[in-house]
C-alpha cells in the first residue's frame, strides 16, 4: 500500500504495511539496483527496516524475505516483500533458512544484506555461485549468544564461543563486508581485514520530532515494556515489579507490547503469569509498527529494559534504552553493565537487581513525586541524546556508503573464495 505523508519531502513517496513504513525517494524506480534482505527474524524488524532505509536513500530498491502471517506484503517495486510462515519455535526458525535463501537466490539481486548468523552458510553459496557482494549485519553478539544456549562448563563454552567468532569472521571476509552493533564487535572483524562499519541501534530521530510533548505530571503513572517478551529479556523481573507494585497499592500501571519470539515463548509466559497470580495492573497491548512507537512512547513516563542474566546480555543496550531517553522516559533497566553504564551516563535512570523489584518501585516513585524536576531531567537528556544518538547522523552515512562501495567494487569471488 503506498500513501503520501506531510512528514517527508514532497519528492519523496510512502510504502507502508501493518508492520513497517518506508520513504521511497523519486530517483528509485523498476531500474535501481535490487538490495535482497533474506532474514528469519520477525517481520518489521526495528533495525532491519532502518537498514532498508539507508539501502532506499543510498539509491537501492529493496526487496524483504522475512516470517510473518500478514495479509498484506507490499508488492510496490521499490520497496516488495516475500513472506513465510511463522514459526512456532526456534527449530522451525532454522528450518526456514533454506526456503528463504532460495526465494532470495531467485530475485537475482545486486546484493545481499543479511541479518542472522544461520544465514551464513546460504550466502557463502550465493556469493560463490553469482560472485556478488553481501552484507552481513551482526544485531547481537553471536557467538556468546549462541554458545551460552549450550548445556556446557562455562570453560567449554568460551571455547564454542571463539570457534563460532572465528567462523562469522572468515565468513564475512568472504561475502564482503560487516555491519555491526558496536565498536567491541567491530575489533575481531577490522583484525581480520574485514571492511566494517558500526551502526548503534539509535533511533530515527525524525520519528521523534517534538518529543517528549506530554508533562511528565501526566504520564507518571504509565510504565510500558516495549521490547521482546522471553525469559532472557527479563519477563520475571517484568511480572515480580507489576505485582509488588500492585500489593503495595501503587498507582502504576504497566503496559508490555505482546511480542513473541515463537508460539512456545508465549505459552510459557502465559505459565509464568498463571502460576505467580496475573496482576491486574499489567495489560498486553497489541504489536505496533516502528513508526508508531514514538507516539506510544510520548504518553508513557516509565520504559522497562529488563535484561536477564544471559550469555551476551552483559555487554547490549537494546536500542529501547536510546528510545526511552529520546521520548522523555526514565529508562528503568536491570543490572546488566552495559545497559546499566548507558542509562547512568546518558538517562534519568532507575537500575536495580534481578530481585530488586521494591527497590526499583521505591525510586520509581521518587521521581513520580518529584514530577517537576523529573520533567526538566528528561527534557534536557532527550535534547542531548538528539545531539548524539540519531540514526540519520551517526550511522546513515557510512552505512550507505559501504552499500554502494561493495556493489560499485565488488571483491571478484574467487579472490573471495581464496580469502574466506
Amino acid at each position: 500500500m503506498s500513501d503520501v505523508s506531510p512528514e517527508i519531502p514532497a519528492e519523496h513517496r510512502v510504502v507502508s504495511t501493518s508492520s513497517w513504513r518506508l520513504n521511497i525517494p523519486a530517483a528509485v524506480d523498476e531500474d535501481s539496483p535490487l538490495l535482497v534482505i533474506p532474514t528469519v527474524h520477525p517481520r518489521g524488524d526495528r533495525r532491519i527496516v532502518r537498514c532498508a532505509q539507508v539501502a532506499l536513500d543510498a539509491g537501492f530498491r529493496v526487496h524483504f524475505l522475512w516470517l510473518d502471517d500478514g495479509a498484506d506484503p507490499s508488492t510496490d517495486p521499490a520497496a516488495a516483500e516475500t513472506l513465510f510462515p511463522s514459526p512456532r519455535n526456534a527449530r522451525e526458525r532454522i528450518r526456514r533458512v533454506g526456503r528463504t535463501a532460495r526465494a532470495a537466490t531467485a530475485l537475482d539481486g545486486q546484493i545481499w544484506h543479511i541479518h542472522d548468523f544461520y544465514f551464513l552458510r546460504q550466502a557463502k553459496r550465493w556469493r560463490r555461485r553469482r560472485g556478488r557482494p553481501v552484507l552481513y549485519d551482526v544485531h547481537e553478539y553471536y557467538a556468546d549468544y549462541y554458545a551460552g544456549k549450550l548445556p556446557l562448563p562455562p570453560s567449554v563454552r568460551r571455547v564454542v564461543s571463539r570457534l563460532l567468532e572465528r567462523y562469522q569472521v572468515g565468513a564475512a571476509k568472504m561475502l564482503g563486508a560487516a555491519d555491526v552493533v558496536t565498536e567491541k564487535m567491530a575489533d575481531p572483524f577490522r583484525a581480520a581485514g574485514v571492511p566494517v562499519v558500526v551502526s548503534p541501534n539509535y533511533p530515527l530521530a525524525g520519528q521523534f520530532t517534538g518529543l517528549p510533548s506530554v508533562p511528565f505530571v501526566e504520564r507518571r503513572w504509565k510504565v510500558l515494556h516495549i521490547g521482546t517478551l522471553s525469559e532472557e529479556y527479563g519477563t520475571a523481573l517484568l511480572l515480580d515489579i507489576a505485582r509488588r507494585s500492585q500489593a503495595r497499592g501503587l498507582p502504576f500501571e504497566f503496559e508490555a507490547i505482546a511480542r513473541f519470539p515463537s508460539p512456545d515463548h508465549r505459552r510459557a509466559f502465559e505459565i509464568s503469569v498463571e502460576q505467580g497470580g496475573r496482576p491486574d495492573n499489567l495489560r498486553l497491548i497489541p504489536p505496533r509498527p516502528t513508526h508508531e512507537m514514538p507516539a506510544l512512547l510520548g504518553g508513557a513516563g516509565f520504559g522497562l529494559s529488563l535484561l536477564a542474566v544471559d550469555g551476551q546480555n552483559e555487554a547490549a543496550v537494546p536500542s529501547k534504552n536510546y528510545e526511552h531517553v529520546m521520548a522523555g522516559l526514565v529508562d528503568v533497566v536491570s543490572d546488566r553493565k552495559a545497559q546499566r553504564t548507558f542509562a547512568e551516563r546518558h538517562a534519568v535512570a532507575v537500575s536495580g537487581h534481578d530481585d530488586s523489584a521494591d527497590l526499583i518501585l521505591d525510586r520509581m516513585m521518587a521521581f513520580a513525586s518529584d514530577h517537576e524536576g523529573t520533567d526538566a531531567q528528561l527534557r534536557e537528556k532527550a535534547t542531548e541524546a538528539r545531539a548524539f544518538f540519531t540514526w540519520e547522523l551517526a550511522v546513515e552515512p557510512p552505512l550507505g556508503a559501504m552499500m554502494r562501495e561493495l556493489v560499485l567494487h565488488p571483491q571478484p569471488a574467487a579472490a573471495a573464495v581464496e580469502g574466506a
